[in-house]
């Protein structure tokens, strides 16, 4: 993964809210007001509101920063949005922060007990 795409996922799982909304997005099990059969993975925006407790603006802001990062889809039924997870732009994130633990030993490690 490039420096640029990591740092910008990095900034986007940040914030503690994306993060959050990233999890729902992932993984959510709840009722659903869209168009979302309860098979299907992500949420609608109203669902998503819902969820978290925001402002339509600012669950669509965080929204937005995901977005950007390439960490989450929308496909778009009639005047619903959903929103999605994009696994495999995800995964490389996770990829690339194991890679820099497993290649940088801590000078402290040693010292630790076990």
């Amino acid at each position: 993964m490039e420096t640029g795409s990591l740092l910008m996922g990095l900034r986007a799982v940040a914030e503690p809210t994306r993060l959050r909304m990233l999890g729902l997005l992932a993984g959510w099990h709840g009722p659903r007001s869209g168009p979302l059969r309860s098979d299907e993975p992500g949420m609608c925006l109203s669902d998503l509101v819902l969820a978290v407790g925001l402002s339509h603006a600012l669950v669509l802001h965080h929204l937005k920063t995901l977005c950007q990062a390439h960490l989450v889809e929308t496909e778009r039924r009639g005047r619903w949005a959903i929103y999605r997870v994009r696994a495999e732009c995800l995964r490389p994130l996770a990829e690339a922060l194991l890679d820099l633990g497993a290649r940088h030993e801590s000078p402290w490690a040693s010292q630790l007990p076990v």
